[in-house]
This record gives structure tokens, sequence and C-alpha cells, in this order.
């Protein structure tokens, strides 16, 4: 119950009764005989100014009761509880202001309502138009929380989505990087083997050729030793010796005829043995002569020969030289191919790795935005989920609909009932506490059947 509107309210019904009394029973006395003032000279008469009195008295107690049962009554309209008002508005204020263990409260505890919350009990805690108010209110909250925590949880998806994108095309780009990798070194290994065969190959041709030549260097150099050789076995036979010995014979021959015509004492064959004579001599000359000449074309020869012998030695040790340079630098080339190789294999190493570090890096980027995305939206989806349980916390404890008319709730009617009971019950009191103006009066069958049209009242505009 209201208490403080309770004793304001009784504190006026007891001035009222008071007024009532003092005008009732305490006004001064009046002797028989005296005319009542403002009356003229008619005779005053006590007892029929005590009828007055009472009845004055008595019609003003009952306007009192009636006031406070039509108070009652308007109480329980305007809360609508129907019939039976005042016994319902004082239980529900019983109830709603009990401290006594309820098992349904116990239950609303469980579920994180306050205590007090009465979620089982029939007793509305507000008014039509707040209630309804309230509700709708805490129904659109608790509609656009949920629609808010939802779309948290689409927000959610969406960043662990563009994170698993993100990590994918990471590893996708890594990926492709190794088997470009991969590709780069077979594809430089296998280079690498050609380069490898093509100087092989061309090493062996060179080698072959190297052992022709030098095969050939050396027939050469036995065809010039033989040419030398031969030179001093032709020079033995045309040596001064020799062709003396042979131009000698040529001479002894043709001296033998000079000889035999110069045994004779003719004329004509001294003539004659003289011009034989002149001509082995000139034999002889002419076979030292023809000895000279050979000399001279063995020499030539010979010297020809051998030129072209050595010429011929000279252009295969070239050959041989530029054959060996040749392989010198092959192998030069091969070296420094497969240093190339080797940097090339490094350089594409190199990129993976760094590419493998920069991923890693952009890896741990993306996975720490979205876990501060993600503690973002947790600390939201908290926050609305914490909003979400007070909303629906306030919607379980809003109690019992009332009606939509209904204007006082249900402990606002039984504070105004109860505070018009105890003016009734005050009213009562003071008249029964004379026993003429009780007697007058009759109050208790007043109160009965103000109390039927109180609740009739009260019946009504529950229906209405």
């Amino acid at each position: 119950m209201n208490k403080i509107s309770s004793s304001k309210k009784n504190a006026s019904v007891k001035t009222v009764i008071n007024i009532l009394s003092v005008l009732a029973f305490l006004s001064p006395s009046i002797s028989l005989g005296q005319p009542a003032p403002g009356y003229g000279t008619a005779p005053y008469d006590p007892a029929e100014a005590k009828a007055s009195r009472l009845q004055s008295a008595c019609a003003s107690a009952r306007s009192e009761i009636t006031a406070a049962k039509n108070k009652i009554a308007e109480a329980c309209r305007k809360a609508g509880m129907g019939s039976g008002c005042a016994e319902k508005a004082a239980a529900c204020s019983e109830t709603l202001g009990t401290d006594s263990f309820d098992t349904t409260d116990a239950i609303g505890t469980l579920m994180g309502l306050p205590a007090g919350s009465n979620i089982g009990g029939s007793c509305p805690q507000m008014n039509g138009r707040d209630y309804y108010d309230e509700k709708k209110r805490l129904e659109t909250e608790i509609k656009d929380t949920q629609k808010d925590i939802a779309e948290l949880a689409d927000d959610e998806a969406e960043i662990k989505e563009t994170f698993n994108t993100t990590i994918q095309e990471l590893q996708q780009a890594l990926t492709d990087a190794q088997q470009e990798l991969e590709e780069t070194k077979t594809s430089l290994d296998e280079q690498e083997r050609e380069k490898i065969s093509e100087f092989q190959a061309s090493q062996n041709a060179a080698k072959e050729k190297l052992r022709e030549y030098n095969s050939k260097i050396i027939a050469l150099r036995s065809e010039m030793t033989n040419a030398v050789r031969e030179k001093a076995t032709k020079m033995l036979e045309l040596t001064a010796e020799t062709s003396k010995y042979a131009c000698n014979q040529e001479y002894t021959k043709a001296a033998e005829s000079y000889g035999k015509v110069n045994a004779t004492s003719n004329k004509s064959h001294i003539s004659k043995a003289k011009a034989q004579k002149a001509a082995a001599l000139d034999a002889f000359n002419k076979c030292m002569n023809r000895f000279q000449q050979a000399r001279i074309s063995l020499n030539e020869q010979s010297a020809a020969k051998m030129e072209s012998i050595n010429d011929q030695i000279r252009n295969a040790e070239a050959s041989t030289d530029e054959l060996n340079d040749s392989l010198n630098l092959a192998s030069t080339q091969l070296d420094q191919m497969k240093a190339d190789t080797a940097k090339r294999k490094t350089q594409a190493e190199k990129k993976v790795t760094d590419l493998m570090t920069l991923t890693q890096n952009k890896m741990q980027a993306a996975q720490e935005n979205m876990q501060t995305k993600l503690k973002a939206l947790a600390t939201k989806q908290q926050s609305y989920t914490e909003a979400l349980n007070r909303a629906n916390n306030s919607l379980m404890t809003l109690g019992p609909a009332p009606k939509r008319g209904a204007e006082y709730t249900s402990e606002e009617a039984s504070s105004e009932i109860s505070a018009q009971t105890e003016i009734i019950e005050d009213v009562k009191a003071t008249v029964a506490s004379n026993s003429e103006l009780a007697a007058q009066c009759h109050l208790g069958d007043a109160a009965k059947g103000s109390s039927k049209r109180s609740r009739s009242s009260g019946s009504k505009s529950g229906r209405k």
C-alpha cells in the first residue's frame, strides 16, 4: 500500500469528521425559550435543533462515504480490474510488496531477472498506456538488437572469408613461385646438361681432330726425315768424286777412241784424233755439268719438298693450337655457364625465399587484422548481448498485461482504494462513537449499499 498517500487522506478525513463533530456535538448550549439567532421571534426547539444537527452530520458522513466509494470505483475502473476489484487490488499490493520466497520468482532469478519480478503472477505492474508503449519499445529494441547481432554474424563470416581468401591467394602465389622456381631450376639444369653435352661433343670432336693433326704432324715429320734421308742418299750419288768417276769413265772411253786414231800418222787421222780428244773433253765437261745440274735440281726439289712438309707441319701445329685454344675457351665458357646457372638458381631461390618471408609477414598481418576485427566484433556482440538480455529481462519483468485502457497500476489502484477505505472506516468510526448519530445515520446499511454500487461501478468500468 501507499502509506504516504493513505496518511494524508486519513488526516484530511479526520479533519472533516472533527469539524462535523464540533458542529454536531460541541456547539454552545442555547436555553429553551430563547429565540434562535436569525429566526426572529420564533420559539427555539432544542430537540428539533438537535435532530437537524444530527441529520446534517449524518448527511455529511454519507456524502464522505459516497465520495470515497466513488473514488474506489473510479480507481477500479482506471485499473481495469473488473469485479472484486478491491480484493484483487489488495491481493496484488500484498503480492508485489511481499518479501516471501516464491518459486516462480526464484526461477526468474536463475534466468537473470531481478528479485520480485513475479513473472508468473496476475498483477499488472504498469498501466495500459505505459505497459504497451514500454512493451513495444522493448520488442523493437529486442528486434533491432537481434538484427544487429545477426549482422555481426554476417560481418564475422565476411571477415573470416576475407581472411581465408587472402591466405589462399598468398599461399597460391607462394605455390606458384615455388613451382616456377622448380621449373626454372629444371630448365637451367636441362640447359646446363645440353651445354655440357655440346661441350663434351665438341671436346671429343676437337680431341679427335687433335689426334688427327698430331698423327699428321708425326707423319709429316717422318716424311721430312725420309726426305732428308732421300736427299742425303741421292746427294751421295752426286758427290764430286762420284761425278768425276763417272765422267772419267766417259772420258776414258772417248780417249780410247782418240788413242786408236792417234796410232796412225795419217794427217787426217791426226786431225780426227784431235777432234775426238776435244770431243772426249767436251763429254767429260758435259758429264760434270750434268752432275752439277742434278745436284742443283736435287737441292731445289728437296728444299721445296721439305718446305712443303714444314708448311704442313706448321699448319697442323697452328690448327692444333687453335683447337687447344678452343678447348680451353669452351672449358672456360662451360665454367662460366655453370657459374651463371648457379647464380640464376640462387637468385630464383632468393626470390622465393623473400616471397616466403613477405608471405609470412602478410599472413601474420592478415591474422592480426582478423583478430582485431573479431575482437571488436566480440566486444560489440557482448554489448549487444547484454543489451538484448536487459531488454528481454525488462520485457519479462513487465508482468501480466493490463487492459489497454487501464490508467492505474494495481499498486496505484490498491493505494487509492486503501486510502478511500480508511476514509470510510474513519467516518464510520466517528459516527459510531456517538450513539445518537449512529442511530440516526444507519451507516452500516448505507455502506453496504455504497459498496454494492462501488463493485457494480467497478465491474461496469472493467467491462468497458
